[in-house]
Order: structure tokens, then C-alpha cells, then sequence
């Protein structure tokens, strides 16, 4: 298996052509807003940050934004966007075990800190968990917000669904295809996620799979680390859309958590 370092710079070419980023920022975007506004964040850090949709679209909202992110290759198609657009976002090469505030910006904290797109997952234990979430509260002033999107795996480690929709699109006139699936390993507590890479040249089809394990992320565990980590006053909901909508184990496809960083961190 790879790291997750590594898997998101293979999937990085094709990120952005399996994902609507405009239906995508359309769901999110009010919620984001709507909780940000809650604590009057103005300066945020977005961690996971992937190929930067989330990012960017905050800073076109008036938002000082940074994104961090563990994959290079990812970062590399984050600042490629962001000069395309003539946005002043600045991406850096930094994973969810190295938020320092060395190498994201020294001079204040931030207001708020977002980790979506089910990136958790990829902390393999219950102390690397913690250990993330002390990073985001290391960088967070007291008061602020995290705002945490998973997979709603109470749901999912009980179900097991192993083939996922595939997206397709073109990439510099190649017509390519992103297949995701899993499987479970139940004794160990564990999760290989594979995606398939396809390239069609001519009639011709290649294929690259990639796999990376996962840690199946329940809600009573990340309410314990963050717990753990300084955080309070957590908030679990089913989507992250509006209107707002309360986790349900037994039925939500994601647990998205807002949780506040307490004085004492």
C-alpha cells in the first residue's frame, strides 16, 4: 500500500476532473459561511486542503486563506489554480501531522480551521488522530472553530460497500476515468481504499491502481480525541449543506463536525 502522501499524487491530474466543484461549492459554500460567520473568522487555514476548491472559494469570498496539504502534487495543481484566477492564496507542502505554526504563518492564529473531504481516515490510529487535532488547535486562537467532514462510518463499517460511482471527464484531450473502490479488513480494523486510473488513447484503454489504507472513523472516537485535542461544544451534522441538517448514525452519508478550541489548549 502507499501512503496517502503518495496516493493523492497520483490522483492529482485527474482531482479535479471527477469532481463538480460548482454543484460541490454550491451545497458546502453556505454552510461553510454560515458557521464561519458564527465566530467572525476572517483568516482561515484549510488542511487537506487537496487541489484547493474549498480555498479558493473562500478567498473569493473576502476570506485570507491558507491551504496545506500533505501531497506536492496536489499543492502543485492548488497554486496553479490560484494564479489562473489571480487569487492570493498561498499553498503549502504540510500534512495533517506537521501543522506547525513555522510553517503556515507565525504572526497570529488562525479563526477557524477546516479538514474535509473524509481526510481523517488516513490517521491510522487513535493517538495519530489526537495528535492531528492538537495541530489544528495548535494553530487555532481560542474560540475558534474546526469544521471536520467524514464518511458516516457507523454506517459504512457496518454496510461495507465495496464499488463507487466512477467520473469521468477529459484531461488535455484524453478522455479519462476515475474508478474508486474497498475492501475491508475487519479483524485489523482497517480499510484499503483503491482508485483505478483510466487513459484512453485511440481505442485503447490504460489502467494504474493505486491503494492506501484507512482507519474506519467513528463518531464517539473523534468526539473523544477531539475532546482529547482541547476542543468543546461539538456539533455533529448528517451533510454539510443548508439547511443544516443533525448526524444520524443509522442513516447520513457524512458526520461533519464543528467543535470550538478552548482557552486552555
Amino acid at each position: 500500500m502507499e501512503s496517502a502522501d503518495t496516493f493523492y499524487d497520483a490522483l492529482a491530474p485527474l482531482f479535479d476532473v471527477m469532481t463538480d466543484w460548482g454543484a460541490r461549492l454550491g451545497a458546502e459554500g453556505p454552510f461553510l459561511a454560515a458557521i464561519l460567520a458564527e465566530v467572525g473568522a476572517k483568516r482561515v487555514l484549510d488542511a487537506a486542503c487537496g487541489s484547493g476548491g474549498h480555498a479558493l472559494w473562500l478567498a473569493h469570498q473576502g476570506f485570507t486563506v491558507i491551504g496545506a496539504d500533505a501531497s506536492p502534487g496536489m499543492i502543485a495543481l492548488a497554486r496553479q489554480k490560484a494564479a489562473a484566477t489571480g487569487l492570493d492564496v498561498p499553498f503549502v507542502v504540510a500534512g495533517l501531522d506537521d501543522l506547525q505554526p513555522a510553517n503556515l504563518d507565525p504572526a497570529t492564529g488562525f479563526d477557524a480551521v477546516l479538514c474535509l473531504g473524509n481526510s481523517l481516515p488516513h490517521l491510522l490510529s487513535q493517538d495519530d488522530l489526537v495528535a492531528g487535532l492538537r495541530g489544528m488547535a495548535g494553530v487555532l486562537r481560542p474560540g475558534g472553530v474546526v469544521v471536520l467532514q467524514n464518511l458516516n462510518y457507523d454506517l459504512r463499517w457496518q454496510r461495507q460497500p465495496r464499488w463507487f460511482a466512477a467520473q469521468g471527464g477529459v484531461l488535455d484531450g484524453q478522455e479519462v476515468l476515475v474508478w474508486r473502490f474497498a475492501d475491508y479488513d475487519a479483524p485489523a480494523m482497517r480499510i484499503a481504499f483503491h482508485i483505478a486510473l483510466f487513459r484512453k488513447s485511440g481505442v485503447d484503454w490504460a489502467v494504474e491502481v493505486h491503494t492506501t489504507p484507512q482507519r474506519p472513523l467513528f463518531r464517539a472516537d473523534l468526539e473523544a480525541a477531539l475532546a482529547e485535542a482541547g476542543f468543546a461544544a461539538v456539533r455533529a451534522y448528517g451533510r454539510m449543506a443548508l439547511p443544516d441538517e443533525a448526524f444520524d448514525a443509522g442513516r447520513s452519508g457524512d458526520l461533519v463536525i464543528a467543535a470550538t478550541r478552548t482557552a486552555g489548549v
